[in-house]
């Protein structure tokens, strides 16, 4: 397997900019501040994606939302609490996608 450097530090830059999020820790960006969801978009716009749920009283995972996805994404983001539906887990597991459980 060869991994391209320039994909790798994108890789591990966003891991640990998602982790520092999750902490709440604030992270600047040269000239302006960056938080939670923008930085996570920033890093991960082809390979992650942000499941909007704001429209839920309970958010659900179902497969539509998984359906659209772009074949490059490999991990999405979903608010703490999520019900993922059995379809939706079928995809997830089909595809190997990481949840990630993001906290407000």
């Amino acid at each position: 397997m060869t991994v391209d450097i320039q994909k790798l530090i994108q890789m591990i830059t966003s891991e640990v900019i998602l982790q520092l999020s999750k902490m709440r820790v604030d992270v600047t960006s040269s000239s302006q501040r960056l938080v939670g969801p923008e930085l996570v978009n920033n890093f991960h716009s082809n390979q992650s994606k942000i499941i909007d749920m704001n429209g839920y009283k309970t958010p659900v995972l179902t497969e539509n939302h998984l359906e659209v996805l772009d074949s490059e994404v490999i991990e999405i983001i979903i608010p703490k609490g999520t019900v993922i539906t059995p379809g939706a887990k079928d995809i997830i597991k089909k595809r190997k996608l990481k949840v990630i459980n993001k906290t407000n």
